[in-house]
């Protein structure tokens, strides 16, 4: 009967528990046990971060029970998109648990790496060589507009290909962000911004519009300790790819913002210059593992 189809192309209540939810339960797990270790080693931060952690695993419980039959398209877009919602959250934790497994960050051999690799160090020289307020402004919307992947992109296709394909997408893109975060207090580096003079982190940059926004959304976001590999270009590349298939009007728009944050993360020194191909491989790789298996042939016999 028409009255009893659900939502969003789905067959059946989403039960108490999906893949997502592991996912988010698991790193909310794990993060706890590190803030843990933390607390009773007197880490400053660490006993409100296990307080975080400890929050976040059971709204992530209650969320996905309170929701295993609904069918309600604002609960089902709430239980699909809460994974994203706490993005934020475990990024900006991964400051306070990093110092609970290293001295200190990596940057000073990474630095001076990049110093013997191009004989200067092209996230300081980048952005006084190409002084242009419209470049500028340029790699700022580029940088900006990248916020918008995630709910642009999953709501397209949970409208236009249903639950499963957006949960598939937002399922692969949280699963390379905690991969990121895990990497980042294993091994963290601080970046250009917080690591050379006058290490205050992200700077109003030049531009028109694009400029204030951008310094709107990170002054008080970035943290220390996120810089290798970048998130944000294997996070990028990861949506745009799978753009490429599941929702290809978007796809010219997003390769195109993909391609100009490439630049753009070292010009606004974000990043490292080697950042930018770590972070791309771990998109790749990432996409290569969460690409939808190829229909199989019609034509082959049953």
């Amino acid at each position: 009967m028409a009255g009893s189809e659900r939502p969003f192309a789905l067959d059946g209540p989403l039960g108490p528990w999906r893949a997502l939810d592991g996912w988010v339960a698991g790193y909310a797990f794990l993060t706890l046990g590190v803030a843990a270790t933390g607390a009773l080693r007197r880490v400053p931060g660490c006993p409100a971060q296990a307080v975080l952690s400890l929050s976040i695993l059971a709204v992530a419980l209650g969320l996905a029970w309170a929701t295993r039959a609904t069918t309600s398209r604002v609960l089902l877009v709430l239980r699909l998109f809460y994974a994203p919602m706490l993005y934020w959250a475990f990024y900006h934790q991964v400051q306070a648990l990093w110092p609970v497994l290293r001295g200190a960050p990596l940057d000073g051999p990474l630095a001076a790496l990049e110093a013997r690799l191009w004989g200067f160090q092209p996230a300081l020289a980048f952005r006084p060589a190409l002084p242009y307020r419209w470049l500028s402004e340029l790699f700022c919307f580029a940088y900006f507009a990248y916020y918008f992947f995630i709910p642009v992109l999953g709501l397209t296709v949970l409208i236009r290909r249903g639950y499963g394909a957006a949960e598939r997408i937002i399922r692969s893109a949280t699963v390379l962000f905690y991969a990121c975060y895990t990497f980042f207090w294993l091994a963290p580096t601080v970046g250009p911004q917080f690591w050379f003079p006058p290490a205050r982190g992200p700077e109003l940059a030049q531009g028109y519009v694009f400029n204030h926004l951008l310094y709107f959304l990170t002054s008080g976001g970035e943290i220390r300790g996120a810089a290798f590999p970048s998130s944000h270009l294997a996070v990028a590349l990861l949506l745009t790819l799978h753009a490429r298939r599941a929702a290809p009007a978007l796809f010219p728009a997003m390769a195109v913002i993909t391609a100009l944050m490439v630049p753009a993360v070292v010009y606004l020194r974000a990043h490292y210059v080697l950042d930018v191909p770590a972070g791309l491989l771990a998109g790749w790789a990432a996409y290569i593992a969460s690409r939808p298996a190829r229909p199989a042939n019609p034509t082959a016999a049953v």
